[in-house]
C-alpha cells in the first residue's frame, strides 16, 4: 500500500489530500482508491471548499508516518474505500 517499485527503485505514491489533513489539523477517516488508481485521504468531513482548492497532493508516507493506523486498512483495491469509524476501518465498494 505504501510504495510502488518501478526499475527495482522505491518510488513514493502520490496522495490527494484534504487541507485539514495537509496542516495535521484532522486525522485521516476516510480513504479512497479511485477507480484509476488514484489516492485520496480526508478528514471525513464537508466543509473543504466546493473548488477542492485546499487538497495537496502529498507522498502517502508522510501521512502514515503521521497516522500509523492506516496501516491496519491493508490492501485496497482500485473503486473501494475504507472509512474508520468506532475505531475500526471499515471497507466498501465506491463509484467514482
Amino acid at each position: 500500500m505504501v510504495a510502488n517499485k518501478v526499475q527495482g527503485r522505491v518510488m513514493e505514491i502520490q496522495a490527494l489530500v484534504c487541507g485539514h489533513v495537509f496542516r495535521d489539523e484532522r486525522p485521516v477517516t476516510l480513504v479512497v482508491r479511485h477507480a484509476d488508481g488514484g489516492w485520496q485521504l480526508t478528514c471525513g468531513q464537508y466543509d473543504h471548499p466546493h473548488d477542492l482548492s485546499d487538497f495537496e497532493v502529498v507522498g502517502l508516507n508522510h501521512i502514515i508516518d503521521r497516522q500509523q493506523n492506516i496501516l491496519l486498512i491493508g490492501e485496497l483495491k482500485p473503486g473501494w474505500l475504507a472509512e474508520f469509524a468506532d475505531g475500526v476501518w471499515n471497507k466498501q465498494q465506491h463509484d467514482d
